[in-house]
């Protein structure tokens, strides 16, 4: 899909999206992709946390194995602290990360109460086609294989990317967060 960087059609009076957003869901579902989308049309600074991944992670992955509870706590604590400069540094915030674990999702809300965190998900085929033609080190089969691991949350937004344009997947995370908000 072409990314086409146009202004959205939003009705920008009935939205009101967060300062900080943590886009976070199984591999292949297009959190980079929609990370990237929505902060070039929303005024974001896009930032993919899996540029933090630990050496353990990377020799996990490259042997096709999950990750440990250990592995995954090493990299959510640096993550922790690697968010607190860039919430402070930048006005608006859209990072993404798989963050298969709700614990680690609540340990950076604990620590961030202003991130707003939206699940990305995506039909199993489109996930499927899009893994096959990125050609790096998450192909279909290890994806499948973690994804099993995936904790998904009943309490954040959730967000389908099921490979519309990018016209319409604006106007649905738009849609997200119409109406008025509370603090945070």
């Amino acid at each position: 899909m072409t990314k086409n960087l146009t202004p959205a059609v939003v009705h920008p009076a009935k939205v009101n999206l967060p300062r900080a957003i943590f886009l976070y869901g199984l591999a292949g579902s297009g959190k980079s992709y929609c990370g990237e989308l929505f902060a070039a049309r929303f005024g974001y600074r896009s930032y993919d946390l899996d540029q933090h991944i630990t050496d353990a992670m990377r020799m996990a992955i490259r042997e096709g194995r999950s990750f440990t509870d250990e592995i995954r706590d090493e990299f959510f604590h640096r993550l922790r602290d690697v968010l607190g400069p860039l919430l402070k540094s930048e006005p608006k915030l859209i990072v993404m990360q798989g963050a298969y674990k709700e614990r680690h999702r609540k340990l950076i809300e604990g620590a961030y109460p202003e991130i707003e965190f939206v699940r990305v998900t995506a039909p199993l085929e489109v996930i499927s086609r899009r893994l096959s033609r990125r050609g790096d080190s998450v192909g279909s089969d290890y994806a499948a294989s973690i994804a099993r691991n995936f904790e998904p949350s009943l309490s954040d937004h959730e967000f389908s990317n099921d490979g519309a344009g990018d016209d319409e997947l604006c106007a649905r995370f738009a849609a997200l967060f119409e109406g008025p908000r509370g603090p945070g």
